[in-house]
């Protein structure tokens, strides 16, 4: 079976889609880092708006239950192999709307997915199907058709909040999660 991802960006999508046939969008990414002068630090990350590609129920449903069974197991191993141990994880319905958190620590910036570090900033590039919704960094355009996200390097907190532009017809994840409440 092949993981097919629309949004390859957000780090925890493997935690997911192990083994899945399926796609699961997520309309929404939200990162709260804060660093050590170290380079190691804790983070936590959500995925809001949860869905799955597929537009009839019972395909969505089997989505739903593959999805579960990977963010219970191998789904958390992978993403600790990428130098990330997870702290917590937590998923729950905001009205219709299915919401993954995940803390997490790590030793190294390098282990935080998508982050350039260079002797001046930290920064993130963000490709133009997805828009940078909040952040306490400084937003640039980048090589015409992008933006990042650009923080002085000796910043101790990160925070952005991304968001795809548009969406494929899908399905929310929340009532199958609150099926089982």
């Amino acid at each position: 079976m092949n993981i097919r991802s629309r949004y390859a960006a957000a780090i925890a999508i493997g935690a997911f889609c192990v083994g899945f046939s399926g796609c699961i969008l997520i309309r929404t990414t939200e990162h709260r880092i804060n660093l050590r002068s170290d380079g190691s630090g804790e983070a936590v990350l959500r995925l809001i708006d949860i869905r799955s590609d597929e537009t009839v129920d019972s395909l969505a449903e089997r989505d739903f239950r593959i999805m579960m069974s990977s963010f219970e197991q191998e789904g958390m191993k992978d993403f600790e192999d990428n130098g990330r141990k997870v702290t917590s994880k937590r998923l729950f319905a905001r009205n219709d709307t299915l919401v993954a958190e995940i803390g997490y620590t790590f030793t190294s910036l390098g282990a935080i997915q998508g982050l350039h570090v260079t002797n001046e900033e930290l920064y993130l590039v963000v490709n133009d199907s997805r828009e940078v919704i909040r952040t306490n960094g400084r937003v640039e355009t980048w090589q015409k058709t992008s933006q990042r996200i650009v923080w002085n390097r000796d910043a101790q907190r990160l925070l952005f909040q991304i968001r795809e532009k548009s969406l494929s017809p899908s399905t929310s994840l929340a009532r199958f999660y609150e099926g089982l409440q």
